[in-house]
């Protein structure tokens, strides 16, 4: 409570006259005076100048889903490669923007950068917990730009539980096997001009692997907020929010996965060898709103914002000077010894190459901005002239203290050797960031076109503390947008944009910025029963940017290199049929697919392991050709009963042509959930929820260190009272 106490008030500090937020304000719902809203809802989609989704309050509802990768399956062109089964740490990519810890893309709640350090630091060790997010909203296309500094591939906007309009009291209680639970509830509403909601959270596991011997696999979370709002009486319209949050966790998770034929024989088994691995994190935000309808067609939005936050991960890194853990678990034959040291059957002796490595990897990180969006609507005859203004001051910095300890394997246990060791990395990346954006939207009739563009000016300082050395950066950017939409009705709208990304290399880095030149071109159909989208989309990237993480051999962590020119393409469909009545029963069937190809353009040999030796022509890693998610419902009077099934094809881990067998990849599945939900009366549901219904067991990623297991079938049971 400290800590909240002392981040509220900073929080109000940096909350001046001057803060601000680049928003969409919807123009006839005032309720976007109080949340930011990249899209607003699933019917403003078809009006932004590009292509968007929106995954709703009764989508996230229906599997309860706590792993936000399940979630944003229901969206074509983004890919997901799992790691832990619970999605603590996501990896999320749009329309070929590596995955890799979700770094080439913009995440952002209600409006404002979420990630720890998005310019410093943008692998995202944080993303909101989506069982508190209200409304997720995925924005790809030209509007992209609106949000940066990663615009190679898209945004990613949670809206976070808005104040209650009349006096709400819920509880939600959830719990499964292997000792899974999940605890929520909300209090709020609106009392003359102050509203307040205030909502907790609370879930964990014991995880679903067992380490061999004893230990804990689980996990335990915990997440808290607390929302006010003040709309005073005045002759304008205006709002003013003020949210605060704190959460924290406590993970037994490990990088260290398995051989192939293990995975096959067992694949919810941990070596002995990540008997310490443990995962702590905490964070705090803070952020203030201020909208206002100047005049009937001004708005403006002034928001500022604070985050902390700060993880450990204690983890085994490998043998101090022996092989890497990832060759050991691809040839165990070879190095037969290293092998029998990470699953304890052998004890090291007291020499390097038998020496287990264990690194707490310490890190802090800060980030706070302002930003300010101005919006202006004019009229003229049967014309309309929408004008906005976004503006961005955003400071952020990440502390890096890796310390290592060396460690045997003894009769089945980790001992220290009680040598000491210097700091793997002791180092500070900061980064200093103004952006603008403009855009003029003209709608005449039938016909709405977009012009807009966005300019990023960085300035960055990477100090080692270890060397003491330093270096700067300084780069700037304008990634201008064209966006089209045609009616042809009501019901049939065609698409096209196309606009240059962006994506910042980190302070200090020599390397040069990853640009792409995007395209998108489709169709959109709703009408009553049925509706159908389809996007082609075509990517074609300048010095795409791969950075060497702690998990990846032979390159220095933190290290950036350029893959030269490459290109991306594909093809999204999402379709829906609701409505369907039949014998007092309605029914719905909905589903999406994307097909994706990429290659690189270029013959070269990297130091970035995931990259190494290219070929020109070579297709990239973890991008899966085939993709996407049927889902089938039926309701009744007081019930419902939900499927979806998910289907990914084999998915490179390394580049390469021609038959994916022959190299590292992930295995192709198809896994479905299904729930049953009893409506005992307005105010009560009951659920039970199984997923991986039919227990499909594959490897899902190699990375970080070998195979890696989905989630097996588990059971839920749920209740939910609302009054």
């Amino acid at each position: 409570m400290n800590k909240i106490s002392k981040t509220f008030w900073l929080g109000l500090f940096v909350a001046s006259p001057f803060t601000a937020l680049a928003s969409l304000l919807d123009q006839s719902e005032l309720r976007y005076l109080e949340e930011i809203v990249v899209i607003g809802d699933r019917q403003n989609v078809k009006e932004i100048a590009g292509s968007g989704s929106v995954i709703d309050q009764t989508e996230i509802d229906q599997f309860d889903h706590i792993d936000l990768g399940q979630l944003l399956g229901s969206v074509p062109g983004v890919y997901i490669r799992e790691e832990d089964g619970f999605g603590l740490r996501p990896n999320i990519g749009i329309r070929g923007a590596t995955s890799d810890r979700s770094q080439k893309i913009t995440i952002m709640e209600d409006g404002v950068l979420i990630t720890p350090a998005p310019y410093s630091a943008p692998a995202a060790y944080y993303v909101p917990n989506v069982s508190r997010v209200h409304t997720i909203e995925v924005l790809k296309g030209p509007s992209a730009i609106q949000h940066g500094p990663h615009t190679v591939g898209g945004s990613i906007n949670f809206v976070s539980r808005p104040v209650p309009d009349v006096q709400t009291f819920e509880i939600d209680l959830s719990k499964g096997i292997n000792n899974f639970y999940k605890y929520q509830g909300a209090i709020g509403g609106k009392y003359n001009n102050l509203g307040i909601v205030l909502d907790g959270l609370a879930y964990g596991s014991d995880g679903f692997k067992a380490l061999d011997g004893v230990g804990d696999t689980g996990f335990e979370r915990s997440d808290f907020g607390l929302k006010l709002s003040w709309r005073p009486e005045s002759n304008i319209e205006q709002l003013l929010t003020l949210k605060v949050g704190y959460g924290e966790e406590d993970a037994n998770e490990t990088y260290l996965g398995l051989t192939d034929d293990d995975l096959r024989e067992e694949p919810t088994r941990r070596y002995r060898a990540s008997q310490l691995a443990n995962f702590t994190s905490d964070h705090t935000k803070v952020l203030v709103n201020y909208g206002a309808v100047l005049r009937d067609n001004w708005r403006i939005n002034i928001k500022s914002y604070y985050n902390e936050f700060h993880r450990d991960w204690n983890k085994l890194d490998g043998f101090v000077l022996g092989p890497a853990l990832q060759s050991v678990l691809a040839r165990p034959n070879q190095f037969r010894t290293q092998y029998e040291i990470l699953k304890g059957d052998t004890n090291s002796r007291p020499i390097n190459s038998q020496t287990l490595d264990v690194t707490s990897n310490d890190r802090s990180f800060e980030s706070k901005g302002i930003q300010l969006s101005l919006t202006q609507i004019q009229k003229f005859g049967s014309a309309t002239l929408e004008s906005k203004l976004g503006l961005r001051l955003h400071k952020d910095h990440v502390e890096r203290q890796h310390s290592p300890v060396s460690y045997l394997m003894m009769d089945g246990n980790l001992v220290p050797n009680g040598i000491s060791r210097p700091y793997k990395t002791w180092n500070k990346a900061q980064s200093d960031a103004f952006a603008i954006y403009l855009a003029e939207t003209v709608a005449w009739k039938n016909l709405s076109m977009e012009v807009g563009a966005r300019l990023e000016k960085i300035d960055g300082k990477k100090t080692n503390f270890a060397t003491n050395t330093s270096s700067k950066s300084a780069q700037d950017f304008t990634s201008p947008g064209l966006g089209l939409i045609y009616k042809f009705n009501e019901k049939t709208t065609i698409l096209a944009g196309a606009y240059l990304g962006f994506s910042p290399p980190g302070p200090g880095s020599t390397v040069e910025a990853e640009h792409s030149l995007n395209y998108e071109y489709g169709i959109r159909y709703s009408g009553p029963v049925f509706g159908l989208e389809v996007v082609g989309f075509h990517s074609d990237y300048e010095e795409l940017i791969g950075r060497c993480r702690v998990s990846d051999s032979d390159c220095k962590p933190g290290k950036e290199f350029n893959g030269g020119e490459v290109k991306i393409s594909g093809v999204e469909i999402s379709s829906s049929i609701e409505g369907i009545q039949f014998g007092g029963l309605s029914f719905f069937i909905n589903g999406n697919y994307t097909y994706t190809n990429s290659a690189f353009e270029s013959t070269f040999f990297s130091g970035f392991s995931q990259w190494g030796l290219v070929k020109a022509e070579d297709e990239l890693p973890y991008l899966p050709e085939h993709t996407g998610q049927i889902g089938i419902g039926i309701e009744g009077g007081k019930w419902s009963l939900i499927s979806n099934i998910k289907f990914q094809s084999k998915m490179r881990e390394e580049p390469g042509q021609g038959v994916i067998e022959e190299g590292l990849h992930a295995d192709d599945y198809v896994t479905a959930d299904v729930t049953a939900s009893y409506f005992h009366n307005d105010k009560m549901t009951i659920q039970i929820i199984m997923q991986n219904v039919t227990d499909e067991a594959v490897i899902i990623a190699h990375r970080p260190y070998g195979a890696r297991p989905n989630h097996p079938r588990s059971l839920i049971g749920r209740i939910k009272y609302q009054f």
